[in-house]
């Protein structure tokens, strides 16, 4: 009687094969070899290392921008930072409970409508913000000073004519938060960004 169970011997050896050398006829795919691939692998360090400048003013990724929002008049609620940041007024809402909880931010309701809450900077709130541009330059700066200022700005040239291709390249609908403004300040904890709008800002 044949054991139903009984290890078929072509199907083991196919599989100490591909444990031994995997598959050749998949082509290989190496981080180094696509120019998108290393800008990801690029933007993840500069940020791990913004974020790590950062500890000592108790701001993350998520938080010091809508934290510059807030300092340059142009964001004056949850909302405003929601349609600024590209996230959903909950994730919002709930990343400005952490800021204020940290002492950064300050709620005030109005006076002329009691349904509007205002946000604004507390004293340490404007004293970090002051610092949080020196950081993100300086960051930058030291990521790309392998450049000639020439390269720089053929390099900057080059990106910005692949970002505003990509609405013809790609089947997606791209954008900056308005005035182009620092993005993608998804907190991981809420992943809840919404998927960019059709309206470009650049």
């Amino acid at each position: 009687m044949t054991d139903s169970h009984q290890e078929n011997p072509a199907s083991a050896g196919e599989d100490q094969e591909a444990l031994a050398g995997g598959f050749p006829e998949i082509e290989a795919i190496r981080p180094v070899d696509f120019p998108c691939w290393l800008m990801r692998i690029i933007s993840t360090v500069v940020r791990a290392e913004v974020d790590r400048r950062m500890e000592p003013l108790g701001l993350t990724q998520a938080q010091w921008i809508p934290v510059l929002h807030l300092a340059s008049g142009k964001a004056h609620t949850a909302a405003d930072l929601a349609r600024r940041t590209l996230q959903t007024p909950g994730a919002m809402t709930r990343l400005v409970d952490r800021l204020v909880d940290k002492g950064i931010i300050e709620r005030e309701r109005s006076t002329d409508d009691r349904r509007v809450v205002s946000l604004c900077l507390t004293e340490e709130g404007l004293a970090a913000a002051r610092q949080v541009p020196d950081i993100v330059k300086g960051v930058n700066s030291a990521a790309l000073s392998p450049l000639s200022p020439d390269e720089l700005t053929q390099f900057h040239g080059y990106l910005r004519r692949i970002y505003e291709a990509m609405p013809n390249t790609l089947s997606v609908d791209m954008c900056l938060p308005q005035d182009g403004c620092a993005g993608d300040a998804t907190d991981n904890s809420d992943n809840t960004a919404q998927p960019p709008g059709k309206e470009r800002a650049l």
